[in-house]
């Protein structure tokens, strides 16, 4: 009869396969590859879902993502990293926006992923996207918005309200948004620091800033960013544009329209008679019936019809995967509508507003 170990040793046969005992250069690939993997897992996992609801959605969109970091700035991760994950979350298309320059560049060429670039300005970040030069900002959010807009680029504010887990920006920060000229786009969903999901308390405050500016008659279009600073956060929330072709002049054309929907799972879709998401009905008395579709092939939990900074209406799904409605415009909408899911496992999305009378 064999006598027991004593509690502090391990089985002789398995002392090999503790970690600890491995290698230095093994223990330390180990720690990035595996949770890597298990991040891999869960965006192929999401782009599972997405095809299934894909199936289900009359509509054609593309997905991508366009606010994240390398190690050509605060990144953890390499160019060919963030390229690798983006292909397991099956986007179309991903932007580098790195701080500090572009020197990104030749990398995201190679592997096929778009540049951007992230200075930061009086107030807040400045997210800028098609610019092929560096922008030096001269620490005045207003000259250095008007300066990217000169210079053809697509300027947009990331992270409206801070971002998790503890950057909470000031009244004064949130009360220079109102003094940007509209339109003008701006992240409701900013997934930095986040893995597996995005949505936190800081979007839910970017949400509350975005219908504040909507109801005060700005035009915001709304986007969804992940701010990965490592390849493990990439395709947790990304923009459904409606475009047909995923070349970056397309893509850009239509953010600045807003013709996209936000998402970290749901497909969203919403139209007053021939107006969609972005546009505005300038003539309610010609204005069509209001319809709207919203799919999640794992199921909704609710979906709710928000106009002027209140929501005016809830469906409650029970876990069906489509829902589909046409009702007539309400009375109680004045400034916009917009529509917002929530899906079973606690994944939202928002459609960009349909705007209403003259601005």
């Amino acid at each position: 009869m064999k006598k027991p170990n004593p509690s502090h040793e391990v089985m002789k046969p398995y002392k090999g396969k503790q970690t600890m005992h491995q290698s230095k250069s093994a223990r330390e690939e180990r720690r990035w590859q595996k949770p890597l993997e298990y991040a891999r897992h869960v965006m192929e996992d999401t782009a599972a879902r997405v095809d299934a609801s894909r199936r289900l959605f009359p509509y054609r969109f593309l997905r991508g993502d366009c606010h994240a970091h390398t190690q050509h700035s605060d990144g953890i991760g390499t160019v060919a990293e963030m390229a690798e994950m983006v292909r397991a979350a099956g986007l179309d298309f991903q932007y580098i926006t790195d701080h500090w320059g572009l020197t990104q560049t030749p990398e995201c060429k190679q592997h096929g992923l778009w540049v951007g670039q992230e200075p930061g300005t009086e107030y807040h970040h400045l997210g800028i996207l098609g610019l092929r030069s560096t922008f030096e900002p001269e620490r005045n959010l207003l000259a250095d918005y008007a300066r990217v807009k000169q210079m053809k680029g697509v300027p947009f504010i990331p992270h409206p309200a801070g971002w998790w887990p503890r950057k909470v920006y000031t009244a004064a920060q949130r009360q220079a948004l109102f003094t940007l000229p509209a339109p003008f786009l701006m992240e409701i969903i900013n997934g930095a620091n986040m893995i597996g999901k995005a949505f936190d308390y800081t979007d839910e405050a970017a949400v509350e800033v975005w219908d504040e500016l909507l109801t005060a008659g700005r035009q915001v279009h709304a986007m969804g960013n992940t701010d990965s600073h490592s390849p493990h956060g990439i395709g947790t929330v990304w923009n459904g544009v409606w475009a047909s072709r995923c070349d970056e002049a397309t893509i850009l054309k239509r953010l600045q329209a807003g013709r996209m929907f936000v998402s970290e799972g749901p497909l969203l879709h919403l139209t007053v008679g021939s107006t969609g998401m972005g546009s505005r009905v300038k003539d309610r008395r010609q204005a069509g019936p209001v319809k709207l579709t919203v799919v999640d092939s794992r199921g909704l939990l609710r979906v709710r019809l928000v106009a002027d900074g209140r929501v005016r209406r809830t469906w409650h799904m029970d876990g069906e995967p489509v829902m589909k409605q046409s009702l007539t415009l309400p009375r109680y909408a004045r400034t916009y509508i917009r529509i917002e899911a929530i899906a079973i496992d606690g994944k939202r999305g928002y459609t960009n507003p349909v705007y209403l009378g003259r601005p």
